[in-house]
C-alpha cells in the first residue's frame, strides 16, 4: 500500500495540473493507482472536466473522486482564500474500491439494507469504510447519515460537505470521471485496509458531568435535579477568570455517547450548541435531543483548546504504521482560528510523521463518535489509512 499527495496554489490550470502530477509521477509507477482524491477551489470549477481528463489519462485504472471547496489541504499546507487544488493518490493492493452516487430520489426510495447493498456494492458484514462528499442544497445529507447508521451499523463515514457554493448548482462533485452538481458521491472500501478515525471537536470540558433529570425535545429543564441554569452557574463560579471569560464567549455542551462508561474523557462527547436560555424557568435549549438520563458536560472552545484536543486524540495513533491520511476541517478552523495557516495538518504530520495528506475545508464534517456517524461543525475529521496487520490480512484474503 502506498499513498502520495500533492498541492498547488497556481491559478493557471495548466500549471496547476503539472504541479500536481509532477511529484506523483516521481513516486508512483504510471497507471498503478487505484484511488484518487481531488479537491479544488471554485476558481477551477469550469476547468474541472479538463483536470479530471488529465488525471484519468495519468491514472487510467483509478477511481477518481472529490469536490470543490472553500479551501484545500495538501501535504503540509492549508490554503484558504486563494486558488488551489490538492491530490491524494493511493495504490491499494487487496482493497475493493466501490464508487457510488446518491441523489434525493434514491435516498427516499432506498429503505432496506438490500437496496443500499445495491447502491454501495458492499454488504454490512464486509466491514466497509465509507468516504463521501455531498452538496447540501438538493439532498438531505442528515437523512443519508442516519440511513447509513441504521443499516450499516458500525461502518465509519468520513468526508464532508462541499463548501464552494452559496446556492444550488455552484458546487461540483467528482466521481468516475464525471462532474455532478447535486447529490452525494462516495466510495466504499473493503479488504486489505485499516482506517482509524480521529474526530477532534476542538473543545475541552469544564466543571463536572450532569445527568438530564427533566427535558423535552431539545430543551433541558433540569440537570441533576436542579434547574439547568443553576447548574451552569455552579460551574462558572468554580472556574479560573480566564476560563470563566471563555465560557461566556464560547460555551457548548457535550453529550455522552456511551453511557456505560464510568469515566468520561475526550472523544466520549458529541459537542452541541446552546441555542437559548429562559432565565425565568432556568431552562436551556440545545441543538440535540434533551432525553432524560443523558449525561451532559459543559465545554469551551478556543485556539488553545482546539490544539490540545487534536494533539491528545492523535497521540495514541503514533504507534500505527500510517501510510496516508485524509483531513477534513471546518471552514471556521485554519486561518479563522489560528494566526498562521497550516495548524491541523501541521499537528498531524508533527505527531505521525510526514505522511501524504489531502483534504479540504468543509461546510460540515463527517466522522464517527462512539461507533455512530455524525455531521459535525468546527471539527477536524481525519481518516488514517494503513494496511491490515498480517493476521487480519490473511483472513481477508481467505474471504476474498
Amino acid at each position: 500500500m502506498q499513498f502520495t499527495s500533492a498541492v498547488t496554489s497556481a491559478s493557471d490550470v495548466g500549471q496547476a495540473i503539472d504541479e500536481l502530477l509532477e511529484p506523483i509521477d516521481a513516486f508512483l509507477t504510471p497507471g498503478m493507482a487505484d484511488l484518487v482524491f481531488l479537491f479544488a477551489t471554485a476558481h477551477f470549477e469550469d476547468d474541472l472536466p479538463d483536470v479530471v481528463d488529465r488525471l484519468g489519462a495519468s491514472f487510467p485504472t483509478a477511481a477518481i473522486m472529490g469536490c470543490t471547496a472553500e479551501g484545500t489541504i495538501g501535504c503540509d499546507q492549508e490554503l484558504q482564500g486563494t486558488p488551489s487544488m490538492a491530490l491524494l493518490v493511493g495504490v491499494l493492493p487487496g482493497v475493493l474500491v466501490r464508487p457510488f452516487r446518491v441523489q434525493q430520489d434514491l435516498l427516499e426510495s432506498a429503505r432496506s439494507v438490500f437496496d443500499w447493498e445495491r447502491v454501495f456494492g458492499v454488504s454490512p458484514d464486509s466491514d466497509p469504510v465509507f468516504i463521501a462528499f455531498g452538496d447540501p442544497f438538493r439532498i438531505n445529507i442528515p437523512a443519508f447519515v442516519e440511513q447509513l447508521n441504521e443499516l450499516f451499523p458500525g461502518a465509519p463515514l468520513v468526508g464532508g460537505v462541499a463548501s464552494a457554493a452559496h446556492a444550488p448548482d455552484q458546487n461540483r462533485l467528482i466521481l468516475a470521471g464525471e462532474i455532478h452538481r447535486d447529490g452525494l458521491v462516495g466510495v466504499a472500501l473493503t479488504g486489505n485496509l485499516t482506517v482509524d478515525t480521529v474526530v477532534s471537536q476542538g473543545c475541552r470540558p469544564i466543571g463536572k458531568p450532569f445527568v438530564i433529570t427533566k427535558g423535552e425535545r431539545n430543551v433541558v429543564y433540569e440537570l441533576g435535579g436542579r434547574a439547568a441554569l443553576q447548574q451552569l452557574h455552579s460551574v462558572l463560579v468554580g472556574l479560573s477568570p480566564r476560563d470563566e471569560q471563555l465560557a461566556r464567549q464560547s460555551l457548548l455542551v457535550g453529550r455522552v455517547i456511551d453511557e456505560r462508561k464510568e469515566v468520561f474523557s475526550r472523544g466520549d462527547f458529541l459537542i452541541q450548541n446552546i441555542v437559548g436560555v429562559d432565565r425565568g424557568s432556568g431552562a436551556m435549549g440545545i441543538t440535540g435531543n434533551a432525553r432524560v438520563g443523558t449525561t451532559l458536560q459543559f465545554h469551551v472552545r478556543d485556539a488553545d483548546s482546539a490544539d490540545e484536543d487534536l494533539r491528545t486524540l492523535l497521540a495514541p495513533h503514533q504507534i500505527l504504521n500510517v501510510r496516508g491520511a485524509l483531513l477534513f476541517g471546518c471552514t471556521g478552523r485554519g486561518i479563522h482560528m489560528w494566526k498562521k495557516s497550516g495548524h491541523d495538518v501541521g499537528v498531524l504530520r508533527d505527531l505521525l510523521g510526514e505522511i501524504p495528506v489531502a483534504g479540504f475545508f468543509c461546510g460540515g464534517e463527517f466522522g464517527p463518535i462512539g461507533g455512530r456517524n455524525y455531521i459535525h461543525g468546527f471539527t477536524a475529521s481525519i481518516a488514517l489509512l494503513s494496511e491490515l496487520d498480517d493476521d487480519d490480512a490473511r483472513q481477508t484474503d481467505q474471504q476474498l
